[in-house]
């Protein structure tokens, strides 16, 4: 009877720290805090979309600025595969 004492025990901590973290992550981001590398940086990167073709190849389509490229990547290399300049929307 002990043992299962113990094994619910155990139980409802992980569930209480799982909690715990959940409540703390939402809390974070809700408060706008950031886990990871802030770019201060002033080049207005922002990546579009990504299609993986396989292991470590993809082609990703990413703004900078007011250019749009195209990059194309694989295990060794990347290359420029197309750029232009970013129209804007008139509404």
């Amino acid at each position: 009877m002990d043992m299962y004492l113990g094994i619910i025990k155990v139980i409802l901590i992980m569930a209480g720290m799982i909690a715990g973290i959940y409540l703390l992550s939402r809390y974070a981001t809700k408060m706008n805090f950031r886990f990871g590398a802030k770019s201060t940086s002033g080049y207005d990167l922002k990546k579009v979309d990504t299609i993986y073709l396989g292991y470590k190849k993809f082609i990703s389509v990413v703004e900078v600025r007011d250019q749009v490229l195209v990059i194309g990547a694989g295990e060794k290399e990347m290359s420029l595969l197309a750029r232009w300049k970013k129209q804007e929307k008139n509404a």
